[in-house]
């Protein structure tokens, strides 16, 4: 079955390395509006699951994510210039350039039709099947403002929820191997930051201000290159002195956004399936976009493995939406409860407690057994968070001995009678069922 996916991001890209590596005779197109290259944002992170799970689709494009991966070890909650809390949890960054790089190139040497510069064609993205395009299945991958979603939202049951704060993803040469929360009281209000490294000279570092805050500094009118002066000045305590950078030609404006909630009551209509953003969006306070995006794209490949014919299609995409929609619905909620931390901390920062506040921002996504806040205070100790830091490396190194190993074959797929309609695929574990591992849990 001929496969066309609108967006050329992890979401999109993967999916089209999965359906390849099932059926390398499946002709599939990535249409990506945006040149080589270009993309938004900065570093994402991501766990072991992920690689895990990467390892049984395509085993090479996950340790080709491996090697461009760096490890962050560890988590600090730093208030003004205080001395930091340390929290456990580890996990991976990469440039979500190099990411798309990667996926790019696998894509390609698997026979994927990738066109960068190009929009899709406006007639190939309806609902129903065509007769020059009989058994197309249409991805849409196109992000959180998917054009395709837009064109039938009551098919969908789209609703987008606009976030309190403002935020800013910017990059830094700062290096930051520790996972850092930053939060400075500035005199208008407090802000704050979440800074990781992804590879050997840059780290991410997005900005998060509540609107009193956002307006009392300025940033409400303040051009780019003062804003960025502004900020480097207020979060001096983190950076010690080193640049911010937009990633993007100065402008009248720095790209100050608001955060949207995506929810969809349905990811599919009639041959459309949703995956990564398009269907879901979740708060960057949790980590998770490009895993829950990867996932979408093994679930649906699964779902579809052995569809021939048409009238096939929409049995197994309804299949895909029951099983993705119920294993990505507890990230969605931890991602609100996590926004809702993060939409109110000023409470819990005015105490002066960090070592409470630096618990209760690891329990902001669901609270923690009690014998975790012994090995939180156990953690402040310079000796014990090196032996828990040693322990995540070693975890670390069995799962990627286990990866080491070959993967078994899948059986090919079975041959049909046109007159046997084939069932859905049973359900397997995916990303979203597998042990929780981000900034602000253990691995």
């Amino acid at each position: 079955m001929r496969t066309l996916c609108v967006g050329g991001g992890p979401a999109g890209l993967y999916t089209a390395i999965a359906l390849k590596r099932q059926d390398p005779g499946r002709p599939v197109t990535v249409w990506e509006r945006n040149p080589p290259g270009v993309t938004h944002g900065w570093g994402v992170v991501f766990w072991d699951d992920l690689l895990d799970e990467m390892h049984r689709t395509d085993p090479v494009s996950a340790r080709a994510v491996h090697r461009a991966a760096v490890v962050w070890d560890g988590q600090a909650v730093q208030v003004g210039r205080r001395t930091p809390v340390f929290l456990g949890g580890s996990g991976y960054a990469i440039g979500r350039h190099r990411l798309l790089e990667v996926l790019g190139d696998r894509a390609r040497a698997l026979g994927v039709d990738v066109r960068p510069s190009t929009d899709a064609p406006d007639d190939t993205l309806g609902p129903e099947q065509r007769p020059d395009q009989p058994d197309a299945l249409v991805v849409a991958a196109d992000g959180a403002g998917s054009a395709v979603r837009r064109r039938y939202p009551d098919a969908f049951g789209t609703r987008i929820e606009p976030g309190r704060n403002r935020y800013l993803w910017l990059g830094t040469p700062a290096p930051f191997s520790t996972f850092t929360f930053g939060f400075v009281d500035t005199g208008s209000g407090w802000i704050w930051c979440h800074a990781y490294q992804f590879d050997d000279a840059t780290s991410t570092f997005i900005v998060e201000a509540p609107p009193a805050t956002w307006t009392a500094l300025g940033f409400d009118r303040l051009d780019t290159a003062a804003c960025l002066d502004t900020l480097r000045e207020v979060f001096d305590p983190v950076l010690h002195g080193a640049p911010l950078h937009t990633g993007t030609a100065t402008g009248p404006s720095a790209p100050w956004q608001t955060f949207r909630r995506v929810t969809n009551e349905r990811w599919h209509h009639g041959r459309i399936a949703l995956v990564g953003d398009a269907a879901h969006t979740t708060h960057f306070a949790i980590g998770s976009g490009t895993r829950l995006a990867l996932g979408d794209a093994i679930a649906l490949a699964d779902a579809v493995r052995d569809v021939e014919r048409a009238d096939q299609l929409p049995a197994a995409l309804a299949s895909y939406d029951a099983r993705r929609q119920r294993e990505v619905r507890p990230w969605q909620d931890e991602a609100t409860r996590s926004t809702a931390w993060f939409e109110d901390p000023v409470a819990r920062l005015e105490q002066g407690d960090d070592l409470r506040l630096g618990w209760s921002l690891w329990q902001r996504r669901s609270a923690a057994p009690g014998w975790r806040w012994y090995l939180h205070r156990a953690t402040q100790h310079a000796p014990l968070r090196r032996v828990r830091t040693s322990a995540g490396a070693v975890r670390r190194q069995v799962r990627a001995q286990r990866r080491a190993l070959p993967v078994p074959m899948r059986p090919p797929r079975p041959t049909t009678p046109p007159d046997v309609p084939v069932p859905p695929p049973p359900v397997r574990a995916g990303v979203g069922s597998t042990s929780r591992s981000t900034p602000g849990s253990e691995p």
